[in-house]
């Protein structure tokens, strides 16, 4: 049987590389049936999230009484522990990966290309809002394809 650091670790690894497909297919296969099957859909995220509510839930008024009043001492040490910083990768992974859906989609109808889309969804990847912002700020004005809607 798991021990309990052991069962985070197992999870970490699955979530980290679990997430590394729809990555892949975005950024490489970005008109392909099965990126389209994938990533039109909210469940890539919802796997991330279900875990994510496992952790957090069984603990929601530690952490209330935290938010609720909130100091960077405070949270601190709340991500100072390993259920912590599970907590937080998995809510990094799920809302990277949300913006990366973004990008794509937004891409897709936009007619963004390879070099600004490969780079976008790798800075998405990495640091988040960096690469949400890179693709905000160079993509085309105008939708090119609107039966690609953004959702």
């Amino acid at each position: 049987m798991m021990s309990g650091m052991e069962l985070m670790n197992a999870i970490f690894l699955a979530a980290t590389i679990g997430v590394g497909p729809f990555w892949f297919l975005m950024a490489l296969r970005p008109r392909a049936t099965i990126t389209h099957r994938l990533m039109r859909t909210p469940w890539p995220v919802v796997g991330i999230g279900l875990i994510y509510a496992s952790l957090v839930l069984p603990n929601v008024g530690a952490i209330l009484e935290t938010l609720l009043s909130p100091t960077l001492a405070a949270i601190s040490m709340s991500l100072a522990t390993p259920e912590g910083s599970l907590a937080v990768w998995l809510h990094v992974l799920a809302f990277d990966l949300l913006a990366g859906r973004f990008i794509w989609l937004d891409g897709l109808s936009r007619g963004v290309g390879a070099p600004l889309r490969i780079a976008s969804l790798t800075l998405a990847l990495m640091f988040g809002p960096i690469g949400l912002l890179l693709h905000l700020a160079l993509r085309p004005r105008g939708v090119q394809d609107p039966s690609q809607p953004v959702s």
